[in-house]
């Protein structure tokens, strides 16, 4: 009679799996980009005008769920309550912006036909504004305050943000 043994988990170099995004092994990304292709989706959402890739994983699994979050550093894992009796929940686990860009970028070489062209879509439709080199102090002229964001101090920012909050036209404009 031939008795099957689970095959012990794989060495890694510090002794523990892959976590927090960082890969160190090539089946642990050969794992997530099989689990991602049937259970995944690649997608975009749009606020404020822009738009961001989205990068999750729903399903029963509670325990894959978390692990693959581990591995994309996914800020939680979601519970949705079945619709009908009958059913188990389900988890989900979601990164969105320049870390769901990353790991598409990443995960592409490995993706079916149908997978690839969703990623290649959510990464056509991304556009990143970076603020490369920001300036030492406010932009506004007159204003030798530190910049704080947008290219602008504290003081600024928090006008212009108020004028948007009450349906103003901004007597600042940003940088970005």
């Amino acid at each position: 009679m031939i008795t099957i043994q689970p095959l012990p988990p794989p060495s890694y170099v510090d002794g523990r799996t892959p976590l927090a995004g960082t890969l160190t092994s090539k089946r642990a990304l050969w794992w997530l980009s099989g689990l991602l292709e049937g259970e995944g989706t690649f997608s975009v959402t749009r606020s404020n005008g822009r738009t961001y890739p989205i990068l999750e994983i729903k399903m029963c699994a509670r325990e894959i769920v978390a692990r693959a979050g581990e591995m994309l550093d996914a800020p939680s894992i979601a519970r949705r309550e079945p619709d009908q009796i009958h059913w188990r929940p389900t988890y989900g686990a979601r990164i969105v912006g320049r870390p769901a860009a990353e790991w598409m970028r990443r995960l592409r070489p490995f993706m079916g036909i149908r997978r690839t062209a969703a990623i290649d879509a959510a990464l056509a439709a991304y556009h990143p504004i970076r603020l490369i080199d920001p300036p030492d102090t406010c932009v506004v002229h007159g204003c030798d305050d530190p910049h704080r964001s947008r290219g602008l101090c504290h003081k600024h920012y928090m006008s212009w943000m108020r004028d948007g909050a009450k349906g103003r036209t901004p007597r600042i404009t940003p940088l970005r």
